[in-house]
């Protein structure tokens, strides 16, 4: 499959059929210091709405899939190798989805940067479920966290973010990602829980850098993230860099050997896997992922590297 990866084990999401609606060079409209899909070249770090991607291949490989009626996944999740709402037909896929199976939730992952835009917020009534970033507050923050775009600023993904609770029906999950030394300062995370509690989302999550960053950055411990939560005060709080869903919440995938393969290297192939969370996804033993790890690596087609104590599948 070019566009869908998956189905992945999420931790948000549970198990999540994701769509890239960008093109394998990374298209961004920030260059975030914690990206597990890597740096944002300058050429492609842009505001630029167009189809960056053919909108009838999506589809077709996405009809090719969903027509089996007997295929779950928790989600469809527009994701993928940069920010999905650059691409102009986005909402246009999202309804293709609820058309072909009205059964199943689509769901956004978006950095916020477009939510500000009237055609934007337009095409968001096909999704139930939307969840963009909230980093930081401050332009000068903001700036060194996400590292922007020309035009874009802290002020426009605020506004944005209001329109989106203003407009939008379905559920809205904030995320905010933490990077030592960096936006989790008092001051800065004060601003940030004063927004917070201005939205009101439905849920507020905390993350921080688990996967290997773009650049050299470190993250939160689980016990910083916790007085971080306790300073904001906000109920509706989840800290979900390191949990783990429950296998027997969700409904498992195929686990035929070739199946299992497609579906790692499905993974790994537009991020870093954690090794646990690739056991689980696949419903492998410690056995099992080591035998399938062992043949792709001598084909050449994964590398497993360490990051802090983790070892991480990596597509080669």
């Amino acid at each position: 499959m070019k566009y869908l990866f998956g189905p992945v084990l999420s931790r948000r999401l549970g198990l999540s059929l994701g769509v890239d609606l960008l093109p394998p060079q990374k298209v961004c409209s920030m260059d975030c210091l914690y990206c597990e899909c890597g740096k944002t070249d300058r050429k492609y770090l842009t505001m630029e709405r167009r189809e960056w991607v053919p909108t009838d291949g999506v589809k077709r490989e996405l009809e090719d899939l969903l027509r089996d009626e007997s295929f779950y996944v928790d989600y469809v999740t527009l994701s993928g190798n940069g920010e999905p709402t650059l691409h102009t037909k986005f909402g246009e896929i999202a309804r293709f989805v609820k058309e072909l199976r009205p059964d199943l939730k689509v769901a956004l992952l978006t950095n916020a940067s477009t939510l500000h835009m009237e055609e934007v917020l337009r095409d968001l009534r096909w999704f139930d479920l939307v969840s963009p970033s909230l980093d930081a507050v401050s332009e000068e923050v903001f700036k060194r966290v996400n590292h922007p775009a020309r035009g874009l600023t802290a002020k426009k993904v605020l506004e944005g973010l209001q329109k989106l609770k203003d407009h939008f029906g379905g559920e809205i999950w904030l995320e905010t990602l933490f990077v030592k030394g960096v936006n989790d300062t008092p001051e800065e995370v004060e601003k940030i829980g004063e927004w917070v509690h201005r939205l009101k989302p439905d849920r507020w999550q905390l993350n921080t850098v688990v996967r290997p960053p773009a650049y050299n950055v470190r993250g939160l411990s689980e016990e910083e993230l916790l007085d971080i939560a306790k300073r904001v005060g906000y109920p509706k709080t989840d800290i979900v860099c390191y949990n783990y869903l429950r296998l027997e919440d969700i409904k498992g995938v195929p686990s035929r050997a070739g199946e299992v393969e497609k579906r790692l290297l499905e993974m790994v192939k537009r991020r870093p896997s954690p090794l646990e969370e690739v056991k689980r996804a696949l419903k492998l033993t410690d056995e099992g992922l080591e035998e399938v790890l062992e043949k792709l690596q001598r084909e050449g087609k994964v590398k497993v590297e360490t990051f802090e104590g983790k070892r991480y599948v990596v597509s080669a």
